[in-house]
């Protein structure tokens, strides 16, 4: 059997014409040998375990050796991206086209190149603004004059509105306002303006103030003339809706109640809740309201008749009471008229009257509820050697702070309002234990990309060399150490030398070394004084 190994390592390179070195070709050779003596179902399983192997390889090959693109612009107009890309081109600074044209990436280590590069071209995204009368137009009309003036004046507005912190772009659109001899042929300046939020929404107040900027720029525009909306559809831009007013109302109070407690309790201490509960109807009142005990007279009548004095007839009635130039004594005595007066009065009085007419608008607060937590209060030791410590605050101390709070929200009691002070323990106040250093090491190293790329790397082809490679090498070495344990299909799988025909000498000293070592075993005492008288001799 050794004379059968040595044979086909003899015969090994042979298969191949020499093409490779004689150590390659043995574990070529071996692991033919490996491959024949299997079963069949060996032989999927390590057909399995050899394209995963590959596919692993492959894989880490790709990761490890492919390019780490960064983003340099998004967003970008087919123009613009053209026009980026002439310059990268001609700064030598190789890039990627994605998104349909919209966005550029370059390697990572070429960024801060790709970015000094645009700004020295002076690449502005966007439309251009008053750079379109950098050349002058000798040959344009007035009319193209007037349409490159709107369209300066859009360029220029939309890279004001994109210096903004949440807006991420910008398009304006300006109809300028036409004067004309006649009224009704006159049309009044518009703009429309289509913003892309970077945080879906716009802070208090910028709505306004873009209004008013787009107006202030263009001649004859009124804030309320200008148009805005919001390109992905998700905010309303414009008076804020009932809900969005009784959020912002309720995070103006929690922040006053925050703000009012915090120096009282220690910053990051408070925790505040509010919440408005604001009626939806509108309601249209009108009152008159008479005060009795004013009173004053706005028209007055005075008449007054008096009456008496008069005579009254008397004596006997007859000829002789009727003659003339006669005195007739009375029958009875002469009774004179009482006089009479009578007085007329009339006057008109107005009393203090109240007309009110009051309109309320959706809106009103019914009720107001909040709730807030304080933590602990943090007990300073008073030596070094003793930690500080948490305490629970008294009651007189939330009553204190409650009422801190309830004059922070306009507490109003008629309203049924509810203000609630609780003392807790925050989470923060547990002594968590030391992060050790280990433990720091691997979290700085998890927040580094390219650390985490290089050893996942590392740790893939170590998993290939352990798994794939390693068993390979030890079984291929094993077989190549001990070539007669190699079972008889494998040997047929080669050609057999062909039989050479023996050396009679060769045969003579095999028979005679075999004699000599047959006489040792039988006499080793006297084969080794034989041994020694030859020593000696010579």
């Amino acid at each position: 059997m050794a004379q059968t190994g040595t044979q086909l390592e003899r015969r090994a390179p042979a298969i191949d014409g020499g093409q490779f070195p004689a150590g390659a070709m043995a574990i070529l050779a071996r692991a033919r040998l490996a491959w024949s003596t299997m079963d069949p179902k060996q032989r999927r399983w390590g057909s399995v375990t050899a394209v995963l192997l590959a596919g692993l390889l492959v894989g880490l090959l790709w990761y490890g050796l492919r390019t780490d693109w960064r983003i340099l612009y998004s967003g970008l107009d087919p123009n613009d991206a053209r026009e980026i890309a002439l310059t990268l081109t001609q700064a030598q600074i190789v890039y990627d086209v994605t998104d349909s044209g919209t966005t550029l990436r370059v390697p990572a280590a070429q960024l801060d190149k790709a970015r000094l590069a645009t700004a020295k071209g002076g690449v502005k995204s966007g439309r251009m603004g008053f750079e379109l009368f950098d050349k002058p137009n000798w040959v344009g009309s007035e009319f193209d004059e007037q349409v490159n003036y709107q369209r300066a004046l859009e360029g220029e507005l939309e890279h004001t509105m994109g210096s903004l912190s949440d807006i991420e772009s910008a398009r304006v659109h300006l109809v300028l306002a036409h004067d004309s001899l006649f009224r009704d042929q006159e049309r009044p300046a518009k703009a429309s303006v289509v913003l892309k939020l970077r945080h879906g929404t716009l802070a208090d107040g910028e709505v306004d103030s873009i209004r008013n900027l787009v107006a202030s720029a263009v001649d004859g525009l009124s804030p309320d003339r200008v148009v805005l909306v919001d390109a992905a559809g998700h905010a309303q831009l414009g008076p804020k809706t009932p809900e969005a007013s009784r959020l912002s109302a309720e995070q103006a109070l929690e922040d006053k109640v925050i703000a009012t407690l915090e120096p009282v309790t220690g910053p990051g201490n408070v925790r505040a809740s509010v919440t408005l509960d604001y009626d939806p109807d509108a309601v249209e009142e009108t009152k008159e309201i008479y005060d009795p005990t004013q009173s004053v007279p706005l028209s007055m009548e005075r008449s007054e008749q008096s009456t008496g004095g008069q005579p009254v007839a008397a004596g006997v009635p007859g000829t002789a009471s009727n003659a003339p130039n006669t005195q007739a004594l009375p029958v009875y005595p002469r009774q004179a008229a009482l006089p009479q007066t009578s007085k007329t009065e009339s006057g008109t009085y107005g009393v203090s009257k109240t007309v009110r007419h009051s309109i309320e608008s959706p809106g009103k607060v019914r009720r107001l509820t909040a709730a807030v937590v304080v933590n602990d209060r943090l007990v300073v030791a008073a030596t070094a050697k003793s930690a500080a410590q948490w305490q629970t605050r008294s009651p007189d101390e939330l009553r204190n702070l409650a009422a801190l709070a309830q004059a922070a929200v306009g507490f109003d009691a008629s309203r049924g309002d509810v203000v609630t002070v609780q003392d807790l323990s925050f989470d923060e106040n547990r002594v968590h234990p030391a992060t050790s250093a280990p433990m720091q090491m691997a979290a700085r190293a998890l927040s580094s990309p390219l650390l985490i790329k290089y050893a996942s790397l590392l740790i893939g082809i170590l998993a290939v060399l352990a798994f794939g490679v390693r068993p390979a090498l030890r079984r291929t070495a094993g077989d190549m150490k001990n070539p007669a344990q190699l079972p008889a299909p494998a040997s047929a799988a080669l050609p057999k030398p062909e039989p050479s025909p023996p050396d009679p000498g060769r045969v003579r000293a095999q028979e005679i070394f075999e004699q000599v070592t047959g006489q040792l075993k039988k006499e080793p005492a006297q084969s080794s004084r034989l041994l020694q008288s030859w020593i000696h001799s010579e």
